[in-house]
């Protein structure tokens, strides 16, 4: 019977990385390793599992369907490797990927705006994941039990092993088709006469905004539901009603009117983390994209070249 003691899990690292880059050729070039050592190696765990890993052909290997399971295991056991590295380590190791947890709100635009651009900074280190999170609480019990890397939320946490920063404050505003905005003589008439398209699920939005309303001295002539943001901006489009954004300051939606019918309201955001982890690579690229001018096109955003870069990829094989 084979023992974990008697496992060597180089053998197993070996065979993760010519998995993961699909080559065993690559992979001992990645490895520093004689493509026949890292073969040799592979052979031996083969027969250490009793399993055969990969499909040999002419057009080199592909997982058999017990290669994928182990693959599967393996890319989970090194990435949790590289996070334990990465957390006692002073040196910027990665190679796992991110969780990220969006809170659910009015400005999920915004949120995955800010998301968007970690990745172009965590990208050399691995790839970044998001979910959405219904409420705060779930977010903050998500990071707290380790299922999240860090997170976006309307407000700071009050748990003791979180850590939180202020991404900006962002304003809210009403828009519209351009069509439907230039039919009007006062946006409040728009307000008053057009649908106003919420979400069912942003109770903290809601009374914000019949308070926004009471101030106002006015109120919408009807309100739609949906918990389908992009069937609402499908509506908006084409005129069929208004809705509530955050505006995002690299937005370029030409077809939108963005309008205020008296005083703006604003959001605050806060990205949210554990502060075990803020010697971790990831925490460190999430602060540095914190300190930057959000609202500035940061270097490379339009870069097409970047992720080939960063993924290494073969020159042979681009045109």
């Amino acid at each position: 019977m084979l023992k974990l003691k008697d496992f060597n899990w180089n053998h197993l690292y070996g065979f993760y990385e010519i998995g993961r880059n699909q080559s065993l050729k690559n992979a001992a070039k990645e490895l520093s390793l004689a493509s026949s050592t890292l073969s040799e190696q592979l052979k031996k765990l083969e027969e250490s599992l009793g399993l055969v890993l990969f499909h040999r052909g002419t057009r080199g290997l592909s997982f058999t369907r017990d290669g994928e399971l182990v693959y599967q295991y393996a890319r989970e056991i090194f990435e949790i490797g590289s996070r334990l590295i990465d957390r006692i380590s002073v040196n910027e190791i990665g190679g796992y990927s991110v969780n990220v947890g969006i809170e659910k709100s009015v400005s999920y635009e915004v949120a995955t705006e800010f998301t968007s651009q970690y990745w172009d900074l965590f990208a050399p280190y691995g790839t970044v994941n998001t979910s959405t999170q219904s409420e705060h609480d779930q977010l903050v019990e998500n990071l707290a039990k380790g299922h999240l890397d860090w997170g976006i939320s309307l407000k700071r946490p009050h748990h003791k092993n979180l850590s939180s920063e202020r991404i900006g404050a962002f304003q809210v505003s009403f828009c519209c088709s351009r069509e439907l905005f230039n039919s009007f003589v006062d946006p409040k008439d728009i307000i008053r006469n057009i649908p106003l398209a919420m979400n069912f699920w942003d109770g903290r939005l809601d009374r914000s905004l019949e308070a926004y309303f009471r101030e106002e001295q006015m109120r919408p002539k009807e309100i739609l539901r949906s918990d389908h943001h992009d069937y609402m901006k499908k509506l908006c489009l084409r005129g069929r009603c208004v809705m509530l954004e955050a505006e995002n300051p690299l937005n370029d939606e030409k077809e939108l009117v963005y309008f205020h019918i008296g005083k703006p309201f604003r959001v605050e955001l806060f990205a949210l983390w554990k502060k075990a982890h803020e010697n971790m690579i990831s925490i460190k690229k999430l602060r540095e994209l914190i300190s930057s001018k959000f609202s500035e096109v940061p270097d490379r955003y339009l870069d097409q070249s970047l992720q080939i870069e960063v993924s290494e990829v073969s020159p042979n094989l681009l045109k």
